[in-house]
């Protein structure tokens, strides 16, 4: 025996008042809007921006346009990535792959650096960085130096001295003269270990080029400074680098305080 319209309607009406079916037509609907309004996630536009995308980065890597069908491996290779990016994404592969989350994190890095304005750092700010930075740039100072020694236990090394020194200063080359010559291009410590603390301070305040008469316990000297190195570089190449150096100390403090803003926006609950 057949049912009736009315017994259709009262078990539609008990079907109806369920609330497992209210969730699944609730579903159903949530569904049928998202579709509306999103589309299929599983169906990938392929604009005219996208082409023209494909072109550009063609040209920039071979120096010319793509041909049609150079064009169209392209578009097939990117169709093929877009694919497999998006599968990627619907199996949450960018939350549970470290290394993917590594390369998110720097891209956002990244685009925060973008947004930061570029200025040049004023010579006060300069020396300040200069100030609290000063090894990063300084080298340890040297001296190249020359010695000719006249034993003090020799009488006639006064003399011989005196004689030596004219004939420098009438531009004899002092390997000409038949004396040792001993010296160095050390740092201060070295200067200070060979010679002394004494010999190496006097050695220090000479004039370069020029030489000079000294003493230590045992001998009479002439002394010559060749050069002193180290210390600073030149002022227009210190310059340079510190303006280097605090364009990139600057931009990563701005970048850290962009996201320290980004955490901040965030509330972190620890679960027990």
């Amino acid at each position: 025996m057949g049912s009736t319209p009315g017994a259709w309607r009262r078990r539609a009406a008990l079907l109806a008042a369920e609330p497992t079916v209210h969730f699944f037509i609730f579903g159903a609907l949530l569904f049928l809007a998202h579709r509306l309004v999103a589309g299929d996630p599983r169906v990938i536009r392929v604009t005219p921006g996208v082409k023209a995308e494909l072109g550009r980065r063609f040209r920039d890597r071979s120096g010319r346009p793509p041909s049609p069908s150079e064009l169209d491996g392209e578009l097939r290779a990117w169709k093929r990535d877009e694919a497999l990016y998006r599968e990627a994404v619907r199996d949450r592969l960018d939350r549970d792959d470290a290394a993917v989350r590594t390369v998110l994190v720097e891209r956002v890095r990244g685009r925060a650096a973008l947004a930061l304005p570029k200025r040049q750092p004023t010579d006060a700010e300069l020396d300040r960085w200069l100030a609290t930075h000063r090894s990063l740039y300084e080298q340890p100072r040297r001296y190249d130096y020359q010695t000719v020694a006249f034993p003090k236990a020799l009488r006639a090394s006064p003399a011989e001295r005196e004689k030596y020194e004219r004939a420098l200063a009438a531009g004899a080359d002092p390997r000409s003269l038949g004396r040792p010559i001993v010296g160095g291009d050390l740092t201060v410590e070295d200067l200070r270990a060979r010679l002394g603390p004494g010999l190496a301070a006097s050695i220090q305040g000479l004039p370069v080029g020029k030489w000079q008469r000294l003493e230590r316990d045992e001998d009479l000297l002439l002394v010559r400074l060749n050069a002193v190195g180290g210390g600073l570089p030149p002022a227009d190449e210190l310059r340079a680098r510190l303006v280097t150096d605090w364009s990139f100390a600057e931009k990563q403090r701005a970048v850290d305080e962009a996201v320290q803003a980004i955490v901040d926006r965030y509330r972190f609950e620890e679960r027990r």
